[in-house]
C-alpha cells in the first residue's frame, strides 16, 4: 500500500515545495489551499498517513481543520505535523489536539524529514496538552 500525504497551506510556493519534497519520500501527494478544501478532501473518505498543515489560512484555518478531525475523525489528529510562523507560545496555549509535531516556519527541512521517518516513534515533541478548552475560531484575513 502507498503511503498518502495531505499538505494544506495557503501559500502556493510552500505547498508545491513541500508536495515535492514529500513524494521525494515515497508519498502519494494531495494538497489544498486552505482548511475548506482540506476537509472536504477528509469528508472524501480519503485517509493520510501524514498531514502538514498550516495554522493560518483564511476561509477556513488549521485551528478550524484540527477542531473538525477532533469531532470526526480523532485517529488522525496523531497523524499531524503543524507547519506554521505562529509563535511557539501561541501554538502551544491555542492547541488542545494531540497533534505529532509542530514546526516553525521557516523550518529546516530536514529536521522536517527526519521527523517524518521517525512517525511510528514517539521521539519527535508533541504538542504539550492543554486544559481541555474549545478550539479558537480564528481566521486570517
Amino acid at each position: 500500500m502507498i503511503a498518502r500525504a495531505l499538505i494544506v497551506d495557503d501559500d502556493e510556493s510552500i505547498r508545491i515545495m513541500l508536495a515535492a519534497i514529500v513524494r521525494q519520500q515515497g508519498f502519494t501527494v494531495d494538497t489544498a489551499r486552505d482548511g475548506e478544501e482540506a476537509i472536504a478532501k477528509l469528508q472524501g473518505g480519503n485517509s493520510y498517513n501524514v498531514i502538514l498543515l498550516d495554522l493560518m489560512m483564511p476561509r477556513v484555518n488549521g485551528y478550524d481543520v484540527l477542531h473538525h478531525l477532533r469531532n470526526t475523525r480523532p485517529e488522525l489528529l496523531g497523524r499531524i505535523i503543524i507547519a506554521t510562523a505562529v509563535p511557539e507560545r501561541e501554538i502551544h496555549r491555542e492547541i488542545t489536539e494531540p497533534v505529532f509535531k509542530v514546526h516553525l516556519k521557516p523550518f529546516e527541512l530536514p529536521r522536517l524529514l527526519r521527523c517524518r521517518k521517525r512517525r511510528s516513534r514517539p521521539r519527535c515533541r508533541s504538542a504539550p496538552r492543554t486544559r481541555n478548552r474549545k478550539s479558537p475560531r480564528r481566521s486570517a484575513n
